[in-house]
């Protein structure tokens, strides 16, 4: 448990290394011919998880040090192993959506697969049923399309298979980065709009590097080739970076974010236009981003690409005296949290209007109460989104459950520290 203080941010840091491409970029390296090294690698919850996975499933790593992240190198097994104990996902929700996929990969035998409690509440039906329609066999243990996940092994021919897009993309990636392993490869039919799509052409963007064949357009299609090898320097991640370029900006501070390639597809790049919408003064120049100023203008912005940016862009809305509606996020609902719910109930005790609406929140902003309790339910971008908010409010606030951001951004509150952010860590009995 935390108190924030009011403060300014201000400085310049390195963005931490992108969780997603982190995740890709070993669960490729599993299937890979020959040896992957992979430099920069996530030292968050979740992709430690994947990197348990991966070594779970037979192949064999070496970890270098790096600063605040990991070099990797793998060294693939034949094919996958079926581990000898339950794949633990962590709180990952791309670990076990990518490695239920992987699973059908193994000689034989089944792999259970399963996570917290946060986990264990989120859907599974579209792999699993996915892998039926491939013609494998998974099931949910509980029949109710939720983990803990049982997947048999044994290799699937591949072929033609439609998905549910609605949910989430990390289905799709999981199965393309399989379908390199399958006889036939694999041509994935999402049923209704694909919602973010850009992690799909991230996950595009590395099986080409390993020597994958990908087509993206109405159906995704991959061809039978196993990758050669992933070498790879992970890059910042925008979506993480979002939270202290929100906290800056909303504090009246400014901040300079180095190491964000937009060379490389990240759907939370969308984080600078969004920015720019609400009157923030954002300037790029090479791998670095500036920005500087107060949201000046409430916006009306989807985000069905970046559902992960709706706890920033809910900062920003609550923090100008005008009216917002983000929008295109009904599958932020089951993310580690109900991220829609619980962003609309934290606002509400800072004095902020805030309504939840199907697929979105409508906010009127304005200031920011303080001398409050705030809970992020065990969400990590709820939890920086929360801190951000209570570094601009008018009184101290207390957060609770300050681990959870541990499962994306370990340095968050140590980084946000060196900017300027004034926390004081308090016992649980406080």
């Amino acid at each position: 448990m935390i108190e924030v203080a009011p403060s300014v941010i201000g400085g310049s840091l390195r963005a931490p290394p992108s969780k997603s491409y982190s995740h890709r970029a070993l669960a490729i390296s599993l299937l890979c011919e020959r040896r992957s090294e992979i430099e920069g690698i996530s030292k968050s919850r979740d992709v430690a998880a994947t990197l348990k996975a991966i070594t779970d499933m037979g192949a064999k790593v070496e970890l270098k040090e790096g600063s605040g992240t990991l070099n990797v190198i793998v060294d693939p097994p034949e094919r996958p192993n079926v581990p000898d104990d339950v794949i633990d996902c962590g709180g990952s929700g791309t670990t076990i959506r990518f490695f239920a996929a992987i699973s059908t990969l193994t000689e034989e035998g089944y792999t259970v697969l399963t996570g917290n409690e946060s986990l264990r509440r989120r859907p599974m039906g579209p792999i699993i049923e996915a892998i039926r329609g491939l013609g494998g066999w998974a099931t949910s243990t509980r029949m109710n399309g939720l983990p803990p996940l049982v997947v048999r092994g044994g290799g699937l021919k591949g072929g033609y298979v439609e998905m549910d897009g609605s949910i989430s993309s990390q289905f799709f990636s999981g199965l393309m980065i399989a379908s390199t392993m399958f006889l036939e490869g694999v041509r994935l039919k999402p049923i209704g709009k694909l919602v973010s799509k850009p992690y799909v052409e991230m996950t595009k963007e590395l099986l080409a590097r390993g020597g994958a064949i990908v087509e993206l357009g109405e159906e995704i299609s991959v061809e039978p080739i196993r990758p050669r090898r992933i070498e790879f320097r992970v890059p910042g991640d925008y979506g993480l970076a979002a939270p202290l370029m929100a906290l800056a900006s909303i504090t009246g501070g400014s901040i300079r974010v180095e190491g964000l390639e937009r060379s490389l597809p990240q759907a939370d790049s969308l984080v600078l236009e969004l920015l720019g919408e609400f009157g923030v003064q954002v300037r790029e120049c090479d791998d670095q981003v500036e920005v500087e100023g107060r949201p000046r203008n409430g916006v009306r912005v989807d985000l069905r690409d970046a559902p992960d940016l709706l706890p920033v862009a809910c900062v920003l809305a609550a923090s100008v005296e005008d009216t917002s509606e983000i929008r295109g996020v009904a599958h932020a609902r089951v993310k580690e949290s109900d991220r829609i719910g619980n962003m609309v109930l934290e606002l509400s005790k800072m004095g902020v209007s805030a309504q939840e609406l199907e697929d979105g929140i409508m906010i009127t902003g304005g200031k920011l109460r303080g001398g409050v309790r705030l809970n992020p339910h065990g969400d990590h971008r709820i939890f920086m989104a929360l801190v951000a908010l209570a570094a601009a409010a008018d009184e101290r606030c207390v957060i609770e459950d300050e681990d959870c951001v541990s499962d994306s951004y370990p340095n968050f509150l140590e980084d946000s520290m060196r900017l300027g952010l004034s926390v004081k860590f308090l016992s649980k009995g406080s």
